[in-house]
Formats: structure tokens, sequence, C-alpha cells
């Protein structure tokens, strides 16, 4: 049997295929009944919610991962496109899935995410890596942006997967960059 876990992997990519895909649709897919899936989601809302939350995760351990103590702010950045580009689907999900916006412990879950790379773009700033007067809340945006571009030219074959990472780290700093 499957983990709630991989169903939520499997759920992000069904919906990300189709945004109106529906609970038995994602079973199908994930391998598992369509009852089974009910039980541990009784609607598709509460699907969404967890997948939203499990994608949060997986951005909160990616920034941490990438965001030791003490960090370089250019390996930082640099550890955070690589980290995040990979992510790039749950990120298309969290921003693609308008009814998420009436969720406000996601948006406060969201805001959780953010303040670790908001203060690590104010430091990178300081620090001379990024150009001056840029807002650190744009500069995250920014960085959300170019990691969603990167994947979304991975997944329609237009970039090597290998290749992703280092464009879009080149282009956030073209941006961005001093």
């Amino acid at each position: 049997m499957r983990t709630a876990k991989s169903v939520l992997a499997v759920a992000a990519e069904v919906l990300l295929r189709d945004a109106t895909a529906s609970l038995a649709q994602v079973a199908a897919a994930a391998g598992i009944g369509r009852t089974t899936l009910h039980k541990r989601y009784p609607t598709r809302q509460h699907l969404l919610v967890a997948v939203a939350e499990d994608s949060l995760e997986l951005l909160d351990q990616a920034v941490g991962a990438a965001l030791p103590a003490g960090v370089d702010p250019a390996a930082g950045l640099r550890g955070l496109v690589d980290a995040l580009v990979p992510l790039g689907p749950r990120l298309e999900f969290l921003l693609r899935q308008p009814s998420l916006d009436a969720e406000p412990e996601l948006l406060e879950r969201w805001k959780q995410v953010d303040r670790p790379l908001t203060r690590f773009m104010g430091e990178a700033a300081e620090a001379g890596v990024l150009r001056p007067g840029v807002a650190p809340w744009w500069a995250v945006s920014s960085l959300y942006a170019v990691v969603y571009t990167a994947w979304e030219g991975v997944a329609e074959g237009k970039l090597a997967p290998l290749d992703a990472p280092g464009l879009a780290y080149d282009t956030l700093l073209g941006g961005i960059g001093t």
C-alpha cells in the first residue's frame, strides 16, 4: 500500500495535469481504491490542503538544508536554486490552486517558509550579492519565478534537468544581482 506521502506526490502530479481531476482519478493514478482515498481525504478540498501542506513542508526542508547557519550569501543563493528547482511542480501546485487562498492556516504556513528566505535575501543584499535597492520580498518572489520557469522548461522538454539550476541562478543574478 502506498504511504500518505506518496499518495500526496501522485495527487500533486495528477492535479497539475488536470486541475479539475476527481478524487477517483487521483485514486486510480495512485493505485489505491477511491474508498481508501476518501477515508484519508473526505473531500477534494481536504486533499488539496494536504498536498499544499506537504508541498510547504518540502519547501521548508529544502530552504533549511540550503541555508545552514553562517552560509556564504552567494553560495546560499546557489544552494537555494539547486534545492528548489526540483520542487518546481510543488511550487506550481501552490501557486495555481485558487481554493487554497481561502485556507488561513496555509497562508500562515507559507509566510513561515518565506521568513528565512526574506531574511536571507536581506543578508545577501547587504553582502553585495544582490543589486542595491532590491527589496528582500521582491528577491524571494523573483526566486520563486525563476525556479518555476526552470522547472517548467524541464517539464516541457526544453531544458535539461541538470542545466536548469544553473540557468535559473544566472537568470536570477542577471535580474537582481550586482
